[in-house]
């Protein structure tokens, strides 16, 4: 089973008309929560990824935003504590999920998954 977590490093308010992402892809209509992962297209977590789901605190919420080269941004739907848990595949985030938005096949995503160890930390479990 492969799973990638990390966690969110910064929570911000967005009040309605600021925005998140290069390009201000994404603009707040309303005040909105956004949570800032710390993992992004130089990990393998593409840019194409934008408009996915990946789960934090145990809740699915949307990937927004531009993905950058370090980081992606997720709506939350409350404020939540910096460190809080996310899930980015595993515990019922399907890599298939992730191609389909991507317009690719499940095997091109995993294979681009980061081996940096700079960068992230891979664990072989049991």
């Amino acid at each position: 089973m492969l799973g990638w977590e990390s966690h969110l490093a910064q929570v911000r308010l967005l009040q309605p008309g600021w925005s998140t992402g290069y390009g201000r892809r994404f603009v707040a209509e309303r005040p909105t929560w956004i949570g800032i992962v710390p993992v992004g297209y130089a990990d393998g977590f593409r840019r194409d990824l934008t408009g996915t789901e990946v789960r934090v605190g145990g809740e699915i919420r949307p990937v927004v935003g531009t993905v950058s080269m370090d980081a992606f941004a997720v709506e939350l739907d409350r404020e939540l504590p910096v460190g809080t848990p996310v899930v980015i595949l595993g515990h019922g985030v399907l890599a298939e999920r992730h191609a389909a938005v991507a317009g690719t096949i499940t095997y091109e995503l995993v294979c681009g998954i980061g081996t940096d160890p700079t960068r992230a930390r891979r664990v072989v479990l049991g």
